[in-house]
């Protein structure tokens, strides 16, 4: 049975050749192990502690008169604010509430940048209001929102439209004070007809609330430099001040007789004018 005898020799051959893959198993086992402990250590450094412990870096994209730190202290970000306290959506939302602001967006891109984009409120009429024991312009937005006053609005466009008759006496006005509800449409209107045509108040110097029943109300508009009124509906337009405009120009044409009003609120222009103490009617369309 000599042919059945395995020899020593050969037997630590082959211990020999099976332990070099192990060996090198377990190096690979052992380098794999270290692989992932290395990346998930910097995984969680990376997601979890550098943006509790790294300041965040904003940009602010702001306009005159609202800089940077106020925007960013309005905001609640503070220079040690970390990243993942930022809430962006409260962020937003104290910046909207602010009395200069019409709108924010604020953007968090990690893992520690912080963008804010902020839009301005624009003035589109003027109030005069009493403060302090004097008269003083406020500038309201289409919104009904008081975004300054006296020289606080220097870059408000001279143009724009006197309104009276919205403030009551009795109660203070400051920025970002709102007008009554009932006049909201009246100062979007007027906000859209300055988006089509700002020129048109060039030829308008006031526009007076006369109130009546249940909130409803009338405009009397006031031609620039002329004692003519223009009595129109509170949803006024640009092609009814334009209609308006043509009448008065008609009536200009009447000679010495100087019309005290003309009525447009029917769509057909009615015209009273006094002449030699006598009231005349004109219809005109």
């Amino acid at each position: 049975m000599l042919g059945d005898f395995i020899y020593s020799a050969d037997i630590g051959d082959a211990a020999v050749k099976y332990a070099a893959p192990r060996k090198f198993e377990k190096a690979a086992k052992r380098f794999l192990m270290l692989a992932v402990v290395f990346v998930t250590g910097g995984l969680i450094w990376i997601f979890c502690i550098s943006p509790c412990m790294v300041p965040v870096k904003a940009e602010v994209k702001s306009f005159p008169g609202f800089d940077r730190a106020e925007a960013l202290n309005i905001a609640g970000i503070g220079p040690a604010s970390a990243y993942i306290s930022v809430n962006a959506h409260e962020a937003e939302r104290r910046l909207s509430e602010y009395y200069l602001v019409e709108s924010a967006k604020v953007i968090k891109r990690f893992p520690d940048r912080l963008s804010v984009f902020l839009e301005p409120r624009r003035a589109v009429a003027v109030v005069f209001a009493r403060i302090n024991g004097r008269m003083r312009p406020v500038y309201f937005d289409r919104y009904g929102v008081a975004i300054g006053m006296g020289n606080g609005a220097k870059e408000s466009p001279s143009w724009l439209p006197i309104v009276s008759g919205v403030l009551d006496s009795d109660k203070p006005v400051k920025p970002g004070t709102k007008i009554s509800a009932a006049y909201l449409p009246l100062f979007s209107r007027i906000g859209a007809i300055s988006d089509e045509d700002p020129k048109i108040w060039q030829a308008i110097s006031e526009i007076g609330v006369v109130n009546k029943d249940n909130n409803l109300y009338d405009l009397v508009l006031y031609p620039v430099h002329d004692p003519i009124r223009l009595r129109m509906r509170s949803d006024i337009g640009k092609d009814s001040i334009y209609y308006a405009l043509l009448m008065f120009d008609v009536c200009r044409q009447f000679g010495d007789a100087v019309p005290a009003e003309i009525d447009v609120r029917s769509g057909v222009g009615v015209v009273s004018a006094v002449v030699n103490t006598r009231e005349a009617s004109y219809y005109g369309k």
